[in-house]
């Protein structure tokens, strides 16, 4: 195959978008991420692929170089704080869940396969393509490729534990709630609440003029974190940042979406993580296979028992907590559609069937947000520095 940089990302453009479509059918089980992973993992090892094909579009240097943290720092853009307290004890059980899975990692998961291989996994399991993008990119600095191959199969992979064993969970807790006929709200009012202060005139909310706002706090955070003598990551930095910059106004929500830069980016960050496998025989993948089993199976049952134990001390439903618990492991949204097959799987009249929607329905989008979105890139930020010295 003739390694021309517009063949290149011509194949990668058609692929994602036939990944896109089965991502479509299958509900989001089989995302085009895992579908490129597939395809690119087997091209790469078996000559079909030329190995710098991904490189040659440029995509991932860019996305080294900047793509990924303004990503991160738009991450922050998209957080909204009077949710959060809302549905505090849902951030609370999934706070538990990844603490507890991380614990296991580095006592159980290191026990058996060293410490690189455990602080790898931690980031993808516990979130999505960003964590597992900042993992990634830490990986292939310190030349170790195949670690990079590693945290990029757990994240195309994990999707086929999450979901069945969380859809499990809440179908479980959802029995109980139409046997009891109780499908009252716990939740109190949601809390309004802005300390913005600060109000853009329309010219500074032109598309590349909100993109210019949310670099320039990119590079603030980045400045902090180097400041810092890389104590405070730059990815936790970012975030924070980014969700300062929104409530204070000087970000606007959900900018790059806003912009119209969101999806290019997206699906320049999904393209990193197939780029992951260049290097992969058939020997190495094979010596991951097990090590991916191992930690996808510890992981969820690291989260479950955190997401339970916590709600019971919440007295939060343990079925329900450990359920929201697990949307680590897949995020928005298959927490949408999980919901949504779960309460039209009951025989129930159209107005009871709502009820039933939206007393489970805010958990799991929160949960997928506070997991996916927030801690795992916080993890990421922490662990990266570390998993290579």
């Amino acid at each position: 195959m003739t390694s021309n940089p517009v063949f290149s990302i011509a194949l990668f453009m058609f692929l994602y978008a036939v990944g896109k479509m089965i991502a479509k059918k299958t509900s989001g089980i089989i995302a085009e991420a895992l579908f490129l992973s597939v395809v690119y993992a087997a091209g790469f090892i078996f000559g079909i692929i030329p190995s710098n094909s991904l490189e040659l579009t440029g995509i991932p240097a860019m996305m080294s170089a900047f793509g990924t943290m303004l990503l991160v720092t738009n991450l922050g853009t998209m957080i909204e704080l009077a949710r959060f307290i809302r549905e505090w004890k849902t951030v609370v059980v999934c706070f538990g869940g990844l603490l507890v899975m991380s614990v296991l990692f580095c006592t159980v998961g290191i026990m058996f396969y060293g410490r690189e291989y455990s602080l790898t996994a931690i980031a993808p399991v516990a979130g999505g393509i960003v964590a597992t993008g900042i993992i990634s990119a830490a990986a292939e600095e310190a030349g170790q490729l195949d670690f990079a191959a590693f945290a990029s199969l757990i994240c195309s992979l994990q999707t086929f534990v999450g979901v069945p064993a969380s859809a499990y969970l809440m179908h479980k807790y959802c029995d109980s709630v139409v046997k009891s006929g109780d499908y009252s709200d716990h939740l109190t009012k949601e809390s309004h609440f802005s300390i913005k202060f600060i109000k853009m005139p329309a010219a500074l909310n032109e598309g590349s003029m909100m993109v210019f706002r949310l670099l320039l706090v990119t590079l603030l955070g980045q400045v902090i974190s180097t400041a810092s003598g890389g104590t405070l990551p730059a990815a936790v930095v970012v975030l924070v940042l980014g969700i300062i910059g929104t409530e204070i106004g000087f970000l606007e929500p959900q900018t790059l979406t806003r912009a119209g830069y969101m999806s290019f980016l997206l699906m320049g960050l999904i393209l990193t993580l197939p780029h992951g496998f260049r290097t992969l025989t058939v020997e190495s993948f094979g010596a991951m296979i097990v090590p991916l089993v191992f930690f996808l199976i510890l992981g969820a049952i690291g989260l479950i028992i955190g997401g339970a134990i916590i709600g019971k001390i919440l007295k939060v439903d343990m079925r329900l907590a450990a359920s929201v618990s697990l949307s680590a492991m897949f995020g928005f949204p298959l927490t949408q559609i999980i919901v949504d097959n779960v309460v039209d799987s009951y025989d129930l009249d159209d107005e009871t069937r709502e009820k039933l929607r939206e007393k489970v329905m805010p958990q799991m989008i929160i949960a997928g947000f506070t997991t996916v979105t927030v801690t795992s890139v916080a993890l990421a930020g922490f662990v990266a520095p570390l998993i290579f010295k």
